[in-house]
């Protein structure tokens, strides 16, 4: 009882550190306070939109990097930097930061003509070479749209050079750029006015000014047009606009134009390296935004201080260490009982960073749980993981908590490298733009798809556990084999019921209940494949074993179901498309295949104990 106490405790500091360990990290030691405390005004909690949707400039930035580099955060020749200081910097230094290697590329082609380092390239290789990437990216070759990809990139790169303030050429600062841009204008108005009262022709001298700066503000805003750019300055009617459209807005409200000033006065104070002058313009930045009525700063400051926390990472984690105290004392049997009270502590919590992390996305979105695929992932991830957590402590089976882990393990990994589809927050598409389907319909066959892959890693341990057991396994065979039923029986009711309501959604919204979709097949597929299995145990058709192997089966049904016909492309739910991913996906389906024959193996005296 002692060890087991001091097993829970020690469960708890594990589960309390690495809960806390991005935070820590990033606020106490690799961190700028100017750019991502949260204890102060920091320019990571200022608002800002992007894809339609506001957020803090940590959520911006991030989601700007994640789209040219696949990562959070960047690493520069100075160390890793966070993604807001990274956003800044770029704005600041342009020039520093066209040599840093902050794109990635996959494709060994691309890599070698802009010479990579690695998978990574500069945006000034990107511009040496954007004439031939033009001409490349003609085609569907997987050259043509890794150039399409480098492309996109490196505009997108350019806009957000340009997020907190316009330095034209020549120019060292962007307040000076605002002031010379406004002078500039003021002197053509002035111009026209006097030849239109003296009755002349305009000195074209005097115009030419504004006009070098009003093409350049003109190619920038083109950019922006086919790019999701950052939009910072408020304006009276609750809208933002980005900097470029805010300096050719010639009726920007006076609150508006100092908020532009402000922005600029951050950038350049930041090029100087001044943090005392960037800390003051902040202060007075947050104080005319807080002006602001149509701003929600609870909920920018809350979705700031969730990026920092990471939840799903630190789930991610917990769950691993779960796994890992599980397989341990599978091990070292002598201490079974204290790895099986750390496990439990570390899966419990892991349970709650999960839930935590799905209820503040629900709040910062105002949306049921499930929009998308990503968040689809995540939280059949959380279903199967509390339902194993439960199971596990009404039953006290350590194969349970076991698939408990794996699956709120898994659905963290996959969800964090899906391929990059934009915010995962963000505006809903017009046919999944209903809060009362997303909820009954999405929620309810996800809860089914998550009670399969459950009860198919249930399975999945019993099978491989049988082949190291040195004891008679067919009673833990049996037990196994009735909690996979209780669990398929959950999902069958849950699959029925969402493909139901899906088909009564597909009525309301394409006009007919069923037309044979991909993804309408694969729910069918699923209920179908499910209700086999059950009648299959029910009517005594097949052993335990083989029906262990069935439930085994049902992840491979459920992949395809939930990701296989989103690689293909094809059907009306285009909306959850992904690019690529079909070498994992084989990899899943393969390794659950080849577990099935275990179910073949039988317990013998020759293969047990002596």
């Amino acid at each position: 009882m002692k060890n087991k106490s001091m097993a829970i405790v020690f469960g708890v500091f594990v589960a309390i550190l690495v809960a806390f360990a991005p935070f820590s990290i990033w606020q106490i030691w690799l961190g700028d306070s100017l750019f991502d405390s949260i204890f102060v005004p920091s320019l990571s909690e200022l608002p800002v939109v992007r894809a339609g949707r506001t957020m803090p400039v940590s959520s911006a930035s991030a989601d700007i990097l994640k789209s040219i580099s696949g990562k959070a955060t960047a690493k520069t020749s100075q160390g890793k930097i966070s993604a807001t200081k990274w956003l800044w910097t770029i704005n600041s230094l342009p020039e520093k930061s066209a040599d840093e290697k902050f794109f990635r590329t996959d494709n060994r082609e691309l890599q070698t003509l802009l010479k990579a380092n690695g998978r990574n390239y500069s945006y000034n290789s990107f511009a040496d070479n954007y004439q031939k990437l033009l001409r490349d990216s003609e085609g569907n070759s997987h050259y043509a749209r890794a150039c399409n990809s480098a492309i996109n990139s490196g505009f997108e790169y350019a806009t957000s050079c340009s997020t907190f303030g316009v330095r034209f050429d020549g120019e060292k600062y962007s307040k000076q750029s605002i002031d010379k841009w406004n002078l500039a204008v003021k002197n053509a108005s002035d111009e026209f006015k006097n030849a239109q009262i003296e009755k002349r022709e305009p000195n074209h001298s005097k115009l030419v000014p504004a006009n070098v700066y009003l093409g350049a503000l003109r190619r920038m805003a083109e950019i922006e047009d086919d790019n999701t750019s950052v939009r910072v300055v408020p304006l009276a009617d609750g809208k933002f606009e980005s900097v470029v459209s805010a300096m050719l807005d010639r009726k920007l409200p006076g609150q508006s134009e100092r908020i532009l000033k402000l922005y600029a006065q951050i950038r350049d104070a930041i090029a100087d390296d001044n943090q005392v002058k960037a800390r003051k313009f902040l202060v007075d930045l947050n104080r005319e935004l807080r002006n602001v009525d149509s701003i929600n700063f609870f909920k920018i400051k809350f979705e700031n201080i969730v990026n920092a926390l990471d939840p799903f990472f630190c789930g991610f984690i917990l769950y691993g260490l779960s796994m890992l105290s599980l397989a341990m004392s599978a091990i070292w049997r002598k201490r079974k009982e204290s790895f099986v009270a750390i496990a439990f502590v570390l899966l419990g919590v892991a349970v709650v960073e999960h839930c935590f992390g799905i209820t503040a996305r629900m709040y910062i979105q105002m949306r049921p749980p499930v929009t998308n695929l990503y968040s689809s992932v995540v939280f059949a991830g959380l279903c199967s993981a509390l339902l194993g957590l439960v199971l596990f402590v009404r039953r006290k089976v350590v194969s349970f908590a076991f698939a408990s882990s794996i699956t709120g393990f898994l659905s963290l990994l996959v969800a964090m490298n899906l391929p990059y589809s934009g915010d995962t927050m963000g505006m809903m598409r017009a046919v999944l733009n209903s809060n009362f389907w997303l909820t009954i319909h999405v929620v309810t066959i996800m809860v089914g798809y998550c009670g399969l892959f459950l009860a198919g890693f249930m399975a999945w341990l019993r099978l491989v556990a049988n082949v190291f057991s040195r004891e008679n396994f067919g009673r833990l065979t049996s037990d196994t084999a009735n909690g996979v039923y209780a669990v398929l029986c959950f999902a069958l009711v849950f699959s029925f019921a969402g493909t139901m309501l899906g088909g009564i959604w597909a009525d309301m919204s394409w006009g007919r209940f069923w037309g044979w979709d991909p993804k309408e097949n694969g729910a069918l597929m699923v209920v179908l494949w499910i209700a086999g299995t059950i009648h299959a145990k029910t009517l005594h058709l097949c052993s335990d074993r083989i029906f262990l192997a069935m439930a085994v089966l049902g992840n491979v049904v459920g992949a395809w179901a939930w990701f296989g016909v989103n690689l293909m492309g094809v059907g009306l739910h285009s909306y959850g498309f992904v690019d690529g991913g079909w070498l994992w996906f084989f990899a899943f389906v393969i390794s659950q295949l080849l577990i099935c024959p275990l179910c073949l193996y039988k317990y013998s005296e020759k293969n047990g104990a002596k």
